[in-house]
């Protein structure tokens, strides 16, 4: 089934196919054939992706989970291409961690890109050849600072809030943070692209933790309104334990919000010293840190400014451009050097 998708001034033509998805099953014979349905499915998306791709010099694959999976990519990666090719990793997935040995083909790409240095050193465990792999981060438009008040606490939630964000562990220690400022206790504001409602499991959580009231639900929002959110707090907290974290860290620094953090999910590598540090699942150490940065309008500003020029000078979307094509630009050096063997 083909579909035309209008993206503002840009076409997109999509191809779909059925998805066999991946998934453990206590019976050998019922795995064995779906992990088998999966691969001839995703052969032919494979298969589908390159007749279609013309003579492009570069094919740069997206591989998230699901269809876009490690299964689809390896097919990929096996079939024969004039095109140098580039594959960003966002997310290991079932599958390939499973069967450890098939990551070796991410060998036959030109280049890889990751967006975490912990991500590069377990694609490296893995046994993908280090030399080919690219850490870029997030990037984020710089825009002029606003002169507003700011106020409230703003946490980003991901696709997936109930798991690797620490939501539990923040609003206990966002409890704490009321029972000893009372009602100067700042609002929360929670936002992501897990559902358009709000969560049962989070509303029972905040009801549960006593600050049921003091939570702003704003769930998905558009990329503008999340920005404006960014603008207007004061503080941004990421008490993440896993998961992928460089969309909130990149716009709470561009946007002048200080961060507290934990050092997960890329955060380190994204917010650099530029950023106050609490142990994963730590809720009292996280309203401590939360209620001394609220006191302390001097440390806030200097968080602010620190993580300020850190976005201009490393995430800057001309930065992440440039360092995107100079991928590029190994990745057909490469497909040059291996031409002659592979022709």
């Amino acid at each position: 089934m083909e579909v035309n998708r209008q993206f503002q001034d840009h076409r997109c033509e999509f191809f779909e196919f059925p998805h066999v998805g991946y998934y453990r099953s206590s019976s050998p014979t019922k795995q064995w054939l779906r992990t088998r349905a999966d691969g001839i499915v995703n052969r032919q998306r494979a298969k589908r992706f390159l007749r279609r791709s013309g003579e492009a010099a570069v094919l740069h694959f997206q591989q998230v989970l699901n269809s876009f999976g490690s299964s689809v990519v390896f097919n990929w990666l096996s079939l024969p291409s004039k095109a140098a090719r580039v594959v960003t990793v966002h997310e290991l997935d079932l599958f390939q961690r499973d069967y450890r040995e098939r990551n070796l083909v991410y060998n036959r790409a030109d280049r890889i890109i990751v967006h975490t240095g912990e991500m590069k050193e377990e694609m490296i465990g893995l046994g993908v050849h280090g030399d080919k792999i690219d850490v870029i981060g997030h990037g984020v438009a710089i825009r002029p600072l606003p002169a507003d008040a700011r106020t409230g606490i703003v946490f980003y939630g991901g696709h997936k809030l109930h798991t690797g964000k620490g939501l539990e562990t923040l609003l206990e220690a966002m409890a704490a943070v009321k029972r000893r400022l009372g009602p100067a206790s700042p609002v929360l504001k929670i936002h992501g692209h897990y559902s358009l409602d709000t969560p049962e499991y989070g509303l029972t959580m905040a009801a549960a933790a006593g600050v049921a009231q003091d939570v702003r639900w704003l769930n998905q929002i558009g990329l503008e309104e999340s920005i404006a959110e960014y603008r207007r707090s004061l503080l941004c907290v990421l008490p993440y334990t896993g998961s992928f974290a460089g969309f909130p860290a990149v716009n709470a620094m561009a946007n002048g919000v200080p961060v507290i953090a934990t050092r997960h999910a890329g955060l380190p590598d994204h917010l650099g010293d530029a950023a106050v540090w609490v142990d994963a699942g730590d809720a009292a150490g996280l309203a401590e840190a939360i209620i001394a940065l609220l006191g302390d309008r001097s440390r806030r500003e200097h968080l602010a400014a620190e993580g300020r020029a850190r976005a201009e000078r490393l995430f800057d979307w001309d930065v992440i451009a440039r360092r995107t094509l100079d991928a590029y630009q190994l990745a057909r050096q490469a497909k040059h050097a291996r031409a002659p063997a592979t022709a």
